[in-house]
């Protein structure tokens, strides 16, 4: 595909895009109810995408994934830290999460576009239920040497990396593309619900049970959710499948197809930058949220657990009010916004060392971070065609799996000069770069 196909792309999304401004359906109101299973009764615009009903085993599968997710992550970054008192390593063992997708989320996407969705996320939920139960084999063994530990959470980050674009391109599979955000949005609330549940447990069962029982328990909650995804129905076909199936070649081929179109498209090409810049300077704050617990904050697992926690609680409210929003239009200047802000939240976190001023700080980036996500998502798949969603995606996920650069920043300048000190360094620049970035992408502002 050269640029002649990226510009008739492109030419296609544009005219999409004005039918659906004019309000005209792109189905029938009576196809619409026979393919996706509408309820006669019209619901509360923030609920609609409860009224279908694969959505809705989808959301159940997705709490489970959350929970073990949060999980995972608390107890990896405790236990680096207790074992090394090294911030760099702690901050490395959340690199080793996110750094694969820079490899493998192309492919990922590319084969969930191929292959029936449902069972790619099924498949690699189970081979991380393999590696946190080998995780919690590796800890209750007590190898004395974190290595194997951030070795094996590699290979997890490296299966992680098929979540986001199977299951982002499975929730348009399932309902209409007028409830897309909706459809994303609640996922997004109730997988971090339950992370927010998740990260409690985790630090509780850490304080009490020690790190082996955190890693069991999240393998058990995985499995139930590859149970659930297996007993969903499949997907009928979108718009765009037959003709992308129709001219597909092998798997690298669609992947390089995908970089073009991707790097064709100027909103797209924009959404990706500025997830690259977001990732590494703002969502890093996570990796060294076990440091700031204990050397900044005074708190041990149960107090990391409750910032981590208050994170999840703030991205639960960050996903309900855009829900709420339903098919709000501007949305790229709502990105910005977020953006914004959430440089701000963590410079004003950097400068805390007052626990419960940090937790009531710690929501507010929460909010932050899933309105950002969440409008990354639906801008990024509501600008590609149908049959490319699962390649954006994973796109995406390649854009933040230079998360690993921020982690390794963030450890590397916190172990020099202090975590706080490094913390109101990355919150400046994410300022300055949300304000480059309204200054200067104009398509950005407009999508």
């Amino acid at each position: 595909m050269g640029s002649a196909g990226v510009v008739r792309i492109a030419s296609r999304l544009r005219l999409r895009q004005r039918v659906e401004r004019s309000g005209a359906p792109a189905v029938s109101a009576k196809d619409d109810d026979t393919r996706f299973g509408h309820a006669g009764s019209r619901r509360s615009a923030s609920l609609r995408g409860l009224r279908y009903p694969q959505f809705r085993r989808l959301l159940v599968a997705r709490a489970m994934f959350g929970f073990a997710n949060w999980m995972n992550r608390l107890a990896v970054g405790f236990l680096v830290l207790d074992e090394t008192g090294s911030t760099f390593l702690t901050a490395l063992s959340f690199a080793a999460q996110t750094a694969p997708g820079m490899v493998v989320a192309p492919f990922a996407g590319a084969l969930s576009d191929r292959i029936d969705r449902r069972l790619v996320l099924a498949l690699t939920a189970l081979a991380r239920v393999g590696v946190m139960t080998g995780l919690g084999l590796i800890v209750a063994g007590g190898t004395g040497s974190v290595w194997p530990l951030i070795a094996l959470v590699a290979v997890g980050g490296a299966f992680a990396s098929f979540d986001v674009p199977t299951s982002q391109a499975l929730v348009t599979d399932i309902v209409h593309r007028r409830d897309a955000m909706n459809g994303i949005a609640l996922q997004s609330v109730v997988s971090r619900a339950v992370g927010v549940v998740g990260a409690l447990v985790g630090g509780i069962l850490l304080d009490r049970a020690g790190g082996s029982a955190v890693f069991f328990t999240g393998a058990t909650v995985l499995g139930i959710g590859v149970l659930i995804v297996m007993g969903m129905e499949k997907p009928g076909p979108r718009d765009g499948d037959s003709e992308a199936a129709d001219g597909r070649g092998s798997v690298i081929g669609d992947v390089v197809d995908g970089l073009r179109v991707m790097g064709g498209l100027h909103t797209v090409r924009a959404l990706l930058i500025m997830a690259v810049a977001i990732e590494i300077l703002a969502f890093s704050y996570m990796s060294v949220m076990p440091v700031v617990a204990r050397e900044v904050l005074g708190v041990g697992p149960v107090g990391l657990g409750a910032l981590s926690t208050m994170a999840g609680v703030g991205s639960v409210i960050g996903s309900v009010g855009l829900a709420a929003l339903g098919d709000y239009r501007h949305r790229g200047r709502l990105l910005l916004g977020a953006s914004l802000f959430y440089g701000i939240g963590i410079l004003a976190f950097s400068s805390s060392s007052w626990f419960p001023l940090s937790l009531a700080i710690v929501v507010a980036i929460g909010v932050m971070a899933a309105t950002f996500d969440t409008l990354q998502w639906t801008l990024l798949q509501a600008n590609v065609p149908d049959g490319m969603r699962g390649r954006v995606m994973g796109g995406w996920v390649f854009a933040v799996g230079f998360g690993w650069v921020g982690h390794l920043e963030l450890g590397a300048v916190g172990g020099l000069i202090g975590v706080q000190w490094a913390l109101a360094i990355n919150g400046g620049l994410v300022i300055a770069a949300a304000i480059a970035a309204a200054s200067l992408a104009s398509r950005l502002r407009q999508a």
